[in-house]
């Protein structure tokens, strides 16, 4: 298991590097990405479409998207990069024998890590500009994001093996991620969705981790037993995938 996780350990780096080789400015690329998103998003909704946003907990549209933003750029990096991770090392799952889902692994880490820091340096940077986040809030912010990795990581590994079973899935996937963030409450509240409709975004468990992390950042609302049962139903949802990948995973090189 030692020697795993230091296997781990290298692909997680390895795969960082590789991401950014080449690139001028390198890992600030996981940062700039999302702050240039952040910007739009701010001035198109915040600014043009104020009036019909309702009641947001916050005076900052900015703050109200950023605490939603960087961890839906979480999940959905996480799961093509996982999707993609047994195909882009090909050459190396025929040579060596490892087990393939560190593969999988070393890429949500590595994506889990880049947006991570910039999350807490857009959060730190708002409330030195005056933004109100509570600080209360952080046992709930970190509950919502270990569900939301284990949750990328069983996406994730059901896709990579798919994908490398069947290429057609990658084309499915990337409108489908486009599809579900318009369904979870990244750049709007859920009280703007009518209520005839709002319990179908309930059905969606991203909405859940979204609205928590507001609660937690904005509210400065403690830990609830439904917390616990969320994270557990993450942590399953991530077990069952990595199951479905392993049982799949000696037929890779025959695809491959």
């Amino acid at each position: 298991m030692a020697n795993y996780a230091l296997l781990l350990g290298r692909f997680t780096e390895r795969e960082i590097f590789v991401r950014f080789s080449g690139s001028a400015l390198g890992a600030l690329w996981a940062l700039i990405g999302p702050l240039l998103l952040l910007a739009i998003y701010s001035f198109v909704f915040g600014q043009l479409f104020q009036q019909r946003l309702g009641d947001l907990g916050t005076e900052s549209y900015a703050l109200f998207v950023a605490i939603a933003l960087w961890p839906w750029m979480m999940f959905s990096d996480g799961v093509l990069r996982a999707m993609q991770s047994v195909q882009i090392n090909a050459s190396l799952v025929k040579k060596v024998a490892f087990p393939h889902v560190l593969l999988v692994l070393a890429c949500l880490n590595s994506v889990f890590l880049l947006h991570l820091i910039g999350y807490v340096a857009v959060l730190v940077a708002l409330a030195l500009g005056g933004a109100p986040i509570r600080l209360s809030g952080i046992p709930v912010v970190f509950v919502a994001t270990v569900t939301l990795y284990f949750l990328a990581l069983g996406v994730g590994a059901v896709l990579a093996a798919l994908q490398t079973l069947l290429r057609d899935v990658e084309q499915a996937v990337t409108p489908a991620l486009m599809m579900v963030q318009y369904l979870t409450p990244v750049l709007y509240p859920i009280t703007l969705i009518p209520q005839e409709y709002r319990h179908w975004l309930t059905w969606n468990p991203l909405t859940l981790i979204m609205q928590r992390l507001r609660d937690g950042l904005l509210s400065g609302a403690g830990l609830q037993p439904g917390d616990f049962w969320m994270m557990l139903a993450g942590i399953a949802v991530g077990m069952l995938g990595v199951a479905f990948f392993t049982r799949l995973s000696p037929y890779f090189e025959d695809f491959l």
